[in-house]
């Protein structure tokens, strides 16, 4: 859990990248060279604080994720695909970042395996192998 009242957040990336520009940070190995990092509350902070001080560029995806990565430790400079997830009840929402951009969303729609993370992960290119979805061919457990 994140620690704070609200959404399940998670972010995804590889697991060179965590292990190099994350090594102080928790996260969770899964399958094909990924790993997850869970957001906390001292997260969600960093990046209110972010939003607040600069309330005019936070409508905008790009800038949202960009402080979203900063807030969880990732360099300015990373280019590393990071995979934003929300669980919220039962709707998810993801958020991919490939080169600092934001290359596709999906917003607050069912879990499945055409939803939101699966989808996302798809374009990461996890392959699904012999496993129902991508997310269980990761390993990745979701509130």
């Amino acid at each position: 859990m994140t620690g704070r009242d609200g959404p399940w957040t998670a972010l995804v990336t590889t697991t060179t990248e965590a292990g190099s520009h994350l090594a102080g940070r928790h996260h969770e190995p899964l399958e094909q060279g990924l790993t997850l990092i869970a957001l906390t509350e001292d997260d969600w902070n960093r990046i209110g604080g972010a939003l607040a001080a600069d309330p005019d560029s936070a409508a905008g995806l790009d800038w949202f994720m960009a402080t979203v990565m900063r807030s969880a430790g990732f360099p300015d400079a990373c280019t590393a695909p990071v995979l934003f997830i929300e669980v919220d009840g039962d709707l998810e929402s993801s958020v991919l970042v490939v080169d600092r951009k934001v290359t596709a969303s999906f917003a607050h729609q069912t879990p499945g395996p055409d939803g939101p993370v699966n989808s996302a992960l798809r374009r990461l290119g996890v392959q699904r192998g012999h496993h129902p979805d991508e997310r269980t061919a990761l390993g990745l457990r979701l509130p």
